[in-house]
């Protein structure tokens, strides 16, 4: 075998062993580990393998402080020992490492009897998304008052990277903000809520309720849809004599909150 080839094998066995994985892979790669005379084989190797899931579990706690918070230690602790288990890390970094733990909460006993606890580790991924995302200039109220009365039927709208939408049929967002502020959670509530989420001009992450007109259309703009289409559709939702005006609003609203990039008229 080559030299290559074995370092490749060692870096493998090495991956399992603190991955928990394969005995016959930790049992082989014992072999590779000169006794130093100081400390004995398995204490060396079990430091190592203790620091490699304690540094995953500091990532998840990062991730999901608040999410930690609303489980309590012993919840929370079998989670992160579960989910290391189920989603070994793939990475070099782990920025993303925590990228499954809603899946898991939606399929994995306890957890998964209790559906707010997929949509709040959604929510906090959701926030570390919007403060990750690239960066865009930004357009202003003023490009669209002086956008030309012939233009407004082709009008497009690009966001800013940041911008996400999200539905929940759960009241996380308000455990969220109280367990934020050190408050004691309301209970879980089932009911359809809507939030929009962006970084804002000074790079700190916003959520705010999003009514279902307004969802209609960003969802709409973000398909590539000119202004004509989007209002057309928006009958589904609203009288038609309240169409232009709504419509006008809420164009608006996202200028003057900083969550559009780019204004596009052309057809």
């Amino acid at each position: 075998m080559r030299m290559s080839d074995r370092l490749a094998q060692q870096q493998k066995e090495f991956l399992a062993f603190l991955q928990f994985q394969q005995p016959v892979a930790q049992a082989s790669f014992r072999h590779h580990v000169e006794d130093n005379g100081q400390m004995d084989i398995n204490t060396r190797l079990g430091i190592y393998q203790n620091a490699y899931q304690v540094r995953l579990q500091e990532t998840i706690d990062t991730d999901h402080n608040i999410l930690g918070l609303y489980l309590g230690g012993e919840l929370y602790d079998l989670m992160m020992s579960e989910y290391i288990t189920c989603y070994p890390s793939k990475q070099f970094s782990l920025r993303h490492f925590s990228q499954q733990l809603p899946i898991f909460l939606s399929t994995q006993s306890p957890f998964k009897d209790h559906p707010q606890l997929f949509e709040l580790a959604r929510f906090e991924q959701r926030l570390l998304n919007a403060f990750d995302a690239p960066d865009s200039e930004l357009a202003h109220l003023g490009a669209l008052k002086e956008l030309p009365p012939q233009d407004w039927p082709e009008l497009k709208l690009r966001f800013h990277p940041s911008v996400q939408l999200l539905e929940n049929n759960w009241n996380v967002v308000e455990i969220y903000k109280s367990l934020k502020n050190d408050q004691v959670p309301p209970d879980p509530i089932h009911e359809k809520n809507n939030w929009l989420l962006w970084r804002n001009s000074e790079n700190l992450t916003e959520f705010r309720p999003i009514d279902d007109t307004a969802f209609a259309m960003l969802i709409d703009f973000q398909k590539g849809l000119n202004f004509s289409q989007v209002c057309q559709n928006l009958l589904e939702l609203i009288p038609e004599q309240e169409v232009s005006n709504t419509a006008l609003e809420i164009l608006m609203y996202w200028l003057n909150s900083g969550i559009v990039a780019r204004l596009v008229s052309q057809p």
